[in-house]
C-alpha cells in the first residue's frame, strides 16, 4: 500500500487507522503493522495508544482471519525466498557474533587483580551472556523451538476403557454362536 493513499494530510485515513487496530488486536507486532503499511513505527504507536487497544484482544474468529490472510500470503514465492535469506542472514549474524564473544571471553583475566578490573570483567561477562540470549533467542524464534507442530489431519479418538462384565459375556456369546 502507498503511503500516500493512505494519508490524509499528514493524517492517517479512518479505515487504515481500523486496519491497523485489527491488526495489532490479532497479534501482530507494531514493527510488522508499520512495515505493512509503509508507516513509522511511532505512528502506529501513537494510533494504537490513542485507541486504547491491546496487543492480542481480538475476539478469536477475527485472529484467525487474520492469521489465515498472513498464511496466504507467506505462501508467496518472493516472501518465502525473502524470509529464507533474512533467516541465513541472522545465522551467519549469530555465528559470527558467537566468534567474536569467545575472542572476547579468552581475553578476559580469569582473576582479576583489583575492584576496577573485576567489574569491567563482570560487564564483560554480562554483555556476554546477553548477546548469547539473544542470539539464542532468534534461533529458537527462526526454527520454532519448542513449539507443537501443525497438525493439518483430525485424528480419529482412540477411547480405552475397562469392559463390563456383561459386555464380556455379549462378546464370548456372539463368538460360540459364529
Amino acid at each position: 500500500m502507498i503511503q500516500a493513499v493512505m494519508l490524509l494530510g499528514n493524517r492517517v485515513l479512518p479505515n487504515v487507522q481500523a486496519e491497523i487496530i485489527a491488526m495489532i488486536a490479532a497479534g501482530y507486532t507494531l514493527a510488522a503493522v508499520s512495515k505493512h503499511f509503509d508507516l513509522s513505527y511511532h505512528t502506529v504507536r501513537t494510533i494504537q495508544k490513542r485507541v486504547g487497544v491491546k496487543a492480542g484482544s481480538m475476539k478469536q474468529e477475527l485472529i484467525t482471519k487474520y492469521q489465515n490472510a498472513l498464511k496466504i500470503s507467506l505462501s508467496n514465492d518472493a516472501i518465502r525466498g525473502q524470509a529464507s535469506s533474512l533467516l541465513m542472514d541472522d545465522l551467519a549474524l549469530a555465528s559470527k557474533l558467537r566468534d567474536k564473544l569467545h575472542c572476547l571471553l579468552d581475553e578476559l583475566p580469569d582473576k582479576p587483580t583489583d575492584t576496577k578490573q573485576a567489574v569491567q570483567v563482570a560487564r564483560a561477562l554480562t554483555g556476554i551472556a546477553s548477546s548469547l540470549k539473544l542470539s539464542n533467542d532468534t534461533l529458537r524464534a527462526s526454527f520454532k523451538f519448542g513449539d507443537k507442530p501443525d497438525v493439518n489431519e483430525d485424528i480419529p479418538e482412540l477411547i480405552v476403557r475397562e469392559m463390563l462384565e456383561i459386555e464380556v459375556l455379549e462378546v464370548r456369546a456372539a463368538k460360540v454362536g459364529s
